[in-house]
């Protein structure tokens, strides 16, 4: 089957795909590592991870008899980081110097004894959004920094702090409040 633009688009135009593919980001997946790190059913996320294989979007090789997926291309990994660049630039989320005081008020007037160098607040973006603001973000620190990350979103409260580590930083807390939000701070090593 040849892909066409429009067909690209469309794929991406499913939330279920967009976080198959987040999932995807880090490292390839089984369509049961997906199934329980998105909760939704097996036959759901496979017809999803076949349907973008059929269309040459994702590509799976066998390891000990598991089929494990992972983009055709560094190209597809680079139009969706550049649509999640677009949509952040466009939705203003960019980390905040907390010097002058707005991570106090970010969390109730206490920094839970961490002082935060930079605040990432990206309360109402569901992944991949949080995850790769956080990885710019932290990319653009300097070393012994700290980010204060806010996310309402379950699997970027997850995946974060795993992807933080995976990249050499070091995740200092995380905790979560009675309002579903999740504050991650992370050092930039």
């Amino acid at each position: 089957m040849s892909l066409k633009l429009p067909d690209l688009f469309k794929v991406f135009s499913n939330q279920t795909r967009i976080e198959i593919a987040a999932l995807i980001f880090d490292s390839c997946a089984s369509a049961s590592e997906i199934t329980e790190a998105l909760q939704a059913e097996l036959s759901t996320i496979y017809r999803h991870l076949k349907h973008m294989k059929k269309l040459g979007i994702l590509k799976s090789t066998y390891s000990k008899g598991v089929e494990r997926f992972d983009f055709s291309s560094p190209r597809v990994f680079r139009i969706l980081e550049e649509a999640i660049g677009f949509v952040s630039e466009t939705q203003d989320y960019r980390s905040h110097d907390c010097s002058n005081g707005i991570c106090r008020y970010y969390v109730n007037g206490s920094q839970e004894h961490i002082e935060a160098d930079r605040l990432l607040d990206v309360r109402g973006e569901v992944c991949p959004v949080p995850d790769i603001r956080t990885r710019d973000t932290l990319e653009e620190m300097k070393a012994g920094e700290i980010l204060l990350v806010i996310v309402d979103y379950p699997l970027s409260g997850e995946r974060i702090p795993i992807s933080a580590i995976r990249n050499g930083n070091e995740l200092l807390r995380r905790t979560a409040d009675e309002y579903g939000d999740i504050r991650i701070y992370i050092r930039r090593r």
